[in-house]
Formats: C-alpha cells, sequence, structure tokens
C-alpha cells in the first residue's frame, strides 16, 4: 500500500508480546508503525543496515551507542548501521515509526 492515511487508525497485530505493529517491506527499505507496551525494554542490539524513526505517541528512554536520550512525541531518532541501540518504555504505551533499509541480499 503506498499510502497511510494516518499511523494512528492503522490496523496493528502482535509482532511478539508485548509489541504490536504493521509494516511496509519494500526491496530496500521496511517502514513499520508499532505499539510497544509500557514497561518493556530492549537491552541493545546493532545490525549492518541505518534505521531512523519519530515518536507518535508516548515517551520512551533510547540509547544509540554512547549517547542515551527521552524521546516524547515528535521527537526523532538516527540510528547508524552496526551502532548498537535500545530502548525502555515507561507506564505508557508508546507508538513509533521507523524506517530502516534491509542488508544487501547474497
Amino acid at each position: 500500500m503506498p499510502f497511510w492515511e494516518s499511523v494512528n487508525g492503522l490496523e496493528l497485530r502482535e509482532f511478539r508480546p508485548g509489541v504490536r505493529s504493521t509494516a511496509e517491506l519494500g526491496q530496500g527499505l521496511n517502514m513499520v508503525c508499532m505499539e510497544i507496551g509500557p514497561g518493556l525494554q530492549d537491552t541493545g542490539h546493532e545490525h549492518p543496515f541505518e534505521q531512523c524513526g519519530i515518536v507518535t505517541e508516548g515517551r520512551m528512554e533510547m540509547f544509540i551507542g554512547d549517547q542515551r536520550r527521552m524521546l516524547a512525541p515528535l521527537e526523532a531518532y538516527f540510528i547508524p548501521a552496526g551502532v548498537r541501540h535500545g530502548w525502555k518504555t515507561f507506564g505508557e504505551p508508546v507508538k513509533v515509526l521507523d524506517v530502516s533499509g534491509k542488508p544487501p541480499q547474497a
């Protein structure tokens, strides 16, 4: 689907426990709207492609490399390829619009 009318009106499905999402998967990019439940954490990971996004609802703490920041609605992030990053949510769900590249196909 080339257009999303509103990220707030998208139907989200359980991706993993506590995380619901919907995605458009292209050949070189993925666009994902996700809702992360309260009190969850990704302690860190990295991947060989860039990633960026914007918080649309709620607040979350994110770290990218050695930088850490609390993000609120309409605040954005950019994660360079190969840099360790993760997040933590608190007392409310957080919605994020996230865009990432894909690793080259062999």
